[in-house]
């Protein structure tokens, strides 16, 4: 039987209130992990430094295949409204388990090598923004999205850190045309750490989230979308261009989660439940 006028109408509605729910931040972690996953399929092999699994690990072509495959799924699985909450349950487990099984080891292993802690930071950030988009599809706000806020918060150190350790290294991520490129290197490592401790400590979260998400999506634009534009076969490029989107997208979905709170210092005021 054909769908009736009104039954095409309340599934558009159903859809249209589901992207407002996922905001910027869930649509653009969907297309980063959906477009990161494809790629892996075609390589068949692991494409992020995020994902570091070793060269000799048995099966690795395989398990490549399967993380590819997984990150397609829960990637547009997170569009589509009935299969939105598992996806983004599954992307998070997945993504915590490349901190436990693979980023955490080898910064305890080499706890004076800052690279391995970026890694951790990173990988956190994409596992705290996988719950805060669980946490708003869910309608959750309690003490697991304060507790993956606070995780967002004390990834982005390692991140700023980062800039200090590897300074030219860094720099010379950012386009030749670019000005300044070690100044604003050393002011983005400082306000990855800035925004981290203003969102552990509550000072101002919402603008520091906020003002994180833009500076981690200019640094996609600025740096990725000019690398693949300069070598549009180059199949890295296109994967960091798309985690770094994911990157980005988990700071919206953090700075969304803030949109009931104040810009500055007032604190929020909750309303009772009534009874």
């Amino acid at each position: 039987m054909p769908e009736t006028s009104g039954e095409v109408l309340w599934t558009s509605g159903r859809e249209q209130g589901h992207l407002r729910t996922l905001g910027v931040g869930g649509i653009f972690l969907a297309v980063g992990f959906a477009v990161v996953g494809t790629i892996g399929l075609v390589a068949r092999d692991f494409v992020l430094a995020q994902e570091p699994v070793p060269q000799g690990i048995p099966w690795r072509e395989s398990l490549a295949f399967a993380s590819g495959g997984l990150l397609l799924l829960t990637g547009v699985g997170l569009l589509i409204p009935r299969a939105a909450r598992l996806s983004a349950l599954a992307l998070a487990a997945f993504l915590l388990l490349w901190v436990i099984a693979l980023q955490v080891p080898r910064a305890v292993a080499h706890p004076l090598v800052e690279a391995y802690w970026l890694g951790v930071g990173e990988d956190l950030t994409l596992v705290a923004g996988g719950w805060i988009v669980y946490c708003a599809i869910a309608g959750r706000d309690d003490a697991s999205l304060r507790f993956a806020r606070l995780v967002f918060g004390l990834a982005l150190v390692p991140i700023g850190l980062s800039h200090f350790f590897y300074l030219q290294g860094a720099a010379e991520l950012i386009p030749t045309w670019f000005p300044f490129r070690v100044p604003l290197t050393l002011f983005t490592g400082a306000a990855h750490i800035a925004a981290g401790v203003a969102i552990v400590f509550g000072i101002v979260p919402r603008l520091a989230a906020t003002l994180e998400a833009v500076m981690q999506s200019l640094f996609t634009l600025i740096v990725w979308v000019t690398a693949v534009v300069n070598a549009p076969m180059n199949r890295q490029h296109w994967a960091n261009l798309f985690i770094s989107t994911a990157l980005s997208a988990a700071a919206w979905a953090l700075a969304k989660s803030y949109r009931n709170e104040p810009w500055g210092l007032t604190p929020t005021k909750r309303r009772r439940a009534p009874r």
